[in-house]
């Protein structure tokens, strides 16, 4: 799920249609409807198109949710940003139910990223500098948390938890003895990690900046999951 913020839904629109049409991919599906109906379309393997999103319109929040049904549009967080004069583009998703995560693109460049496991699909030992780009930095993006919630307490509470408390804990008694070996020592598998509900951590990380609202957030499920009651009517768009 991307989240922009800023921007109404008929500019989210016009930024996907831009973005797609100067990579000569042009559109070949508009449908406005429900969101069971539209889904239903722009699921559809019949559909010749790569590039497949579902814009969200009868919310009153600050962000515009939209759903990346398709091949993930590398890039494309950034590339709305840069769209649409700077506008903040947060991206949370969740593979399975180990893994979750976030990135920010504001003012039309790559802010910051988090994944609950950096190891997770790496087929070769990470070194200490990739793991820590993954890490994720909520000081840069403190003024979307809510009045009173500070950076580090988002990070303690919502990110730590898991993968990264047992990493941090393991490299603090190692004391920069792996460090010396050039091996970062994360991921091995014998260590023992507590594990975290992903789907409720994407939860907490969207309602901490109220990405469809302060005491709900219906994307952290499977899309089948979602009424249309919940999620009301949606744009569906696609690209070849």
């Amino acid at each position: 799920m991307l989240h922009v913020r800023g921007a109404t839904p008929e500019a989210v629109e016009e930024a996907l249609t831009a973005i797609f049409a100067a990579d000569d991919r042009p559109r070949v599906l508009r449908l406005e409807g429900t969101y069971s109906a539209v889904l239903a379309r722009a699921a559809d393997p019949g559909l010749k198109a790569a590039y497949r999103y579902l814009i969200f319109r009868a919310h009153d929040a600050p962000w515009v949710p939209v759903l990346e049904v398709g091949t993930r549009g590398e890039g494309l967080d950034v590339a709305i940003s840069a769209a649409l004069d700077g506008a903040d583009v947060f991206s949370v998703f969740i593979y399975g139910d180990g893994l979750s995560g976030y990135r920010l693109a504001r003012d039309g460049n790559a802010v910051d990223r988090y994944v609950s496991d950096p190891t997770a699909f790496a087929s070769e030992p990470l070194t200490a500098e990739e793991i820590e780009a993954e890490r994720g930095h909520p000081e840069r993006f403190a003024d979307l948390l809510p009045v009173g919630t500070t950076a580090e307490a988002f990070e303690r509470v919502v990110l730590r938890q898991g993968w990264w408390e047992d990493y941090d804990a393991g490299r603090s008694a190692a004391q920069g003895a792996e460090a010396a070996r050039g091996d970062a020592g994360a991921g091995d598998e014998g260590d023992e990690v507590d594990l975290v509900d992903e789907a409720d951590r994407a939860r907490c990380i969207a309602l901490a900046l109220e990405l469809w609202g302060p005491s709900e957030y219906p994307f952290a499920t499977d899309l089948e999951d979602l009424t249309n009651r919940v999620v009301g009517p949606a744009l569906a768009l696609a690209f070849e």
